[in-house]
């Protein structure tokens, strides 16, 4: 956009002073304005693991209308007993640090969420739409950490300038104890780019397997999430992925 004030459709000459005088007055707060914006214009803010980073991960996998109220635990033993609940929606949410310190940088975000299909079922055909999977969710978590680099940040980006990052398919299981072990979430592949993965626990509201089970372990969608910030410093060379070789 060049910020220039154009006179090309002026009137003849006993007017034109006037009308640039006029043109001038209406059009100089939109063109500093616009000029201020692209002058200013930088990175986007750097995603977070907010409080609310569940809740936001709820809305992405499944499209969720529903906001979600997200409980987050500071204590495992909470976190692994704790339950996503359909009415009024709640997710819970746990963190992983880098460091077994309570201000270290967060690594990995697990999200205790609810299926699609028990949003629907319990909210009418709106609420939910298709399942990105967790692999989704942190393919929009690498965007939004692209997006909030600086210039310098993104000269010194690893892996091909962040180009030769992979999203390996989820691990899925039906188990929340097989969920809760640990794994490789990130590492180096033979490729020599980046490979996140996810692992998940999906039990469908209306899996015919699960009819009868307790109504509290139905419908559960889970996922551990790579945190951003973890991922910015992937990205930097400022960590390495656990399996790095």
């Amino acid at each position: 956009m060049a910020c220039t004030l154009r006179t090309d459709n002026a009137p003849g000459n006993d007017s034109t002073v006037r009308y640039l005088v006029t043109l001038a007055i209406t059009a100089l707060a939109s063109l500093t304005a616009g000029c201020a914006a692209l002058l200013t214009a930088g990175p986007a803010p750097m995603p977070k693991t907010t409080d609310d980073f569940c809740a936001r991960a709820q809305a992405a996998i499944v499209g969720a209308q529903p906001i979600a109220r997200n409980e987050v635990h500071t204590n495992l033993d909470t976190f692994v007993k704790s339950k996503p609940v359909a009415r009024p929606l709640v997710t819970t949410q746990y963190v992983t640090r880098e460091r077994d310190t309570p201000d270290a940088v967060p690594m990995l975000v697990s999200c205790k969420m609810k299926t699609a299909d028990h949003l629907v079922s319990e909210y009418g055909a709106d609420a939910a739409g298709a399942d990105i999977g967790c692999k989704g969710v942190n393919e929009i978590t690498l965007r939004e950490v692209l997006a909030s680099l600086s210039p310098e940040e993104r000269r010194r980006l690893r892996f091909d300038g962040g180009r030769r990052v992979s999203f390996d398919e989820d691990i899925v299981t039906t188990l929340g104890p097989v969920w809760l072990e640990s794994y490789a979430f990130a590492r180096i592949g033979g490729d020599g780019g980046l490979h996140l993965q996810s692992k998940a626990m999906r039990n469908d509201w209306l899996d015919p397997r699960y009819l009868n089970a307790p109504a509290q372990f139905r419908g559960t969608r889970y996922c551990h999430l790579v945190a951003p910030e973890h991922l910015r410093r992937l990205l930097l060379g400022e960590v390495a992925p656990i399996s790095a070789s």
